[in-house]
């Protein structure tokens, strides 16, 4: 927004007004600039992270998500040889897993910086298997549940170690194959 200001004033007292609403247009313009700077940054911090789904089994996987607070809905149908890519912002709390049914599931349970700056994630096989998972984590970890006895995989409710932590950005790449 421009502003004109008309100032009636003589020689030396109309330049230094003039000079002053520069000098205070300058400070505007600086201040604007790192509001946005401020605001990239934050964005960039408080960003929230993609999941890959591939699928590398016979047929189609019907990919679910549950939220916490939200009822579960179907995302994709992945075909066999495809993948989906999903974005879960900062804040978000829930699981994946191909299918409805209630038991008898293999989940992807991940919680993106909900209360630190941590990103925790999990399989599950509390309820039951009923897909293989490998999770690639983006800091290197492998993680995976090719039975319903999965070592790398929750087996009970209060099996806290199998949790796992990542500080950053990156992509998480789960792959539905033997």
């Amino acid at each position: 927004m421009v502003v004109r200001t008309y100032i009636k004033a003589s020689g030396a007292q109309n330049k230094h007004k003039i000079a002053n609403l520069y000098f205070t247009a300058i400070q505007q313009m600086a201040f604007v600039f790192r509001m946005a700077i401020l605001f990239i940054i934050s964005a960039v911090i408080a960003s929230g992270i993609t999941i890959e789904f591939h699928n590398g089994l016979g047929f189609p996987i019907h990919l679910v998500v549950t939220q916490n607070h939200v009822a579960p809905r179907q995302i994709a149908t992945i075909p066999t040889g495809q993948y989906f890519s999903y974005y879960c912002p900062q804040g978000f709390a829930g699981n994946f897993k191909h299918g409805w049914a209630g038991k008898g599931i293999t989940l992807f349970e991940i919680s993106v910086r909900t209360h630190d700056a941590t990103t925790y994630y999990d399989l599950s096989v509390i309820d039951g298997f009923n897909v293989p998972m490998k999770i690639y984590a983006p800091d290197g970890t492998r993680i995976q549940a090719l039975h319903s006895r999965a070592p790398d995989a929750y087996l009970y409710p209060t099996d806290d170690t199998k949790t796992h932590g990542l500080r950053g950005d990156g992509k998480f790449v789960v792959v539905f194959e033997w």
